[in-house]
């Protein structure tokens, strides 16, 4: 008789116990930052998908075939390009011009608004909020400058215009496989909200901070200017830059997200000439962890009759008018996205949108 592996084939369904670890899965995720309970949303999302399988009767394959490979693959070409601009010193280059030429109050929280946002949008806003803080806040305190709105500008900011592509955050790398949305279409579309988010940003930060904005101007001195360099890597930065232009060029003439990411970080390993492993430890591999255990967690409540009935009404709820359709999604992803995260709430309306009047506009909406 062949051997048949442990969970290899499918249990019994249980909807009550697979709907009950989704719902412990995301209680989890949502109380991540709890201290008595230390786990991670990666870490609480692997318990579900694990539970999904182990005591939730979803067979094996099925849950590997539940994990979207072009998601993944498009999530992982973006983060190695990333990193390797990340390992050229490319992120606090950019900071380092930020302080040199911008000195008043003002016009530096306007540049550091727009710089957040515009790198946000095309090179992962988790990286720019992991990098430009530091620096920032360092060059902001030798200024003598409140550093609150500064701080807040990079937080807005790159949320703000991480917004406008498929590779400004993780949410929207998941949107841009999952609706087939074209890059050019993508883009075009949310620029202008983008954009004018960006300036909104600025408007609201200078009104509320107007009484930290009116330090006295004064320009760097050569020794602290010297201080807020950091080491640059010029070859490995440029050899970076070219093949993130040649991906975007491919992405905008409509070729395959994730053939195109995975192509391009492939081709930089090659000819970077530095030992890749620096730059695979600045790849967030528990990203790609969260995302595979969730499209697992969320297959193995697919079938289940009430998720059916949810998802179902989700979409009738959705009349096809955009206006009242754009404010029902945004209500929605408002609420989710600060209970459970970005993500997560992406990844259960997944089955939702197909069945709405204008799943392209939705999905938009969804990025937004």
């Amino acid at each position: 008789m062949e051997r048949v592996p442990l969970f290899q084939t499918a249990r019994p369904d249980v909807p009550s116990l697979r709907l009950a670890i989704l719902v412990v899965t995301y209680l989890l995720i949502a109380a991540q930052g709890l201290p008595w309970l230390r786990l991670t949303r990666p870490a609480a999302s692997l318990l579900g998908a694990v539970a999904m399988v182990t005591i939730g009767g979803l067979a094996l394959r099925d849950a590997y075939a539940a994990i979207d490979m072009d998601v993944i693959v498009f999530l992982l070409g973006v983060l190695l390009l990333t990193a390797y601009l990340e390992l050229g010193g490319f992120f606090e280059w950019i900071a380092s011009r930020i302080v040199r030429y911008a000195h008043a109050p003002v016009s530096l929280l306007a540049v550091v608004v727009a710089v957040s946002g515009l790198l946000s949008a095309f090179f992962v806003n988790d990286t720019i909020c992991l990098v430009l803080p530091p620096l920032v806040l360092a060059v902001v305190r030798t200024l003598g400058l409140e550093p609150l709105p500064y701080l807040l500008a990079i937080a807005l900011g790159s949320n703000v215009g991480s917004a406008m592509t498929p590779t400004g955050n993780p949410q929207n790398m998941l949107i841009g496989v999952a609706s087939g949305i074209p890059f050019a279409r993508f883009v075009a579309t949310l620029a202008m909200p983008s954009l004018g988010g960006l300036a909104i940003v600025f408007g609201v930060l200078t009104f509320v901070h107007r009484s930290d904005l009116v330090a006295k101007r004064r320009r760097l001195t050569v020794t602290e200017l010297a201080a807020a360099e950091h080491p640059f890597d010029a070859p490995l930065v440029a050899k970076a830059l070219v093949i993130f232009g040649g991906a975007l060029a491919g992405w905008l003439a409509g070729l395959s997200l994730p053939l195109v990411a995975i192509t391009a970080a492939a081709l930089l390993i090659a000819i970077a000439r530095r030992d890749p492993t620096r730059a695979f430890a600045n790849v967030e591999w528990e990203l790609l962890l969260f995302f595979g255990a969730l499209f697992v967690v969320m297959r193995g409540v697919r079938d289940v009759p009430l998720v059916q009935e949810l998802t179902s009404a989700s979409g009738a709820h959705l009349t096809g008018s955009r206006l009242h359709d754009a404010g029902v999604v945004s209500a929605a992803m408002l609420a989710l996205s600060n209970l459970v995260s970005n993500v997560p709430a992406v990844i259960l309306w997944l089955p939702v949108v197909p069945r709405t009047t204008h799943p392209a506009f939705v999905w938009l909406v969804m990025a937004m």
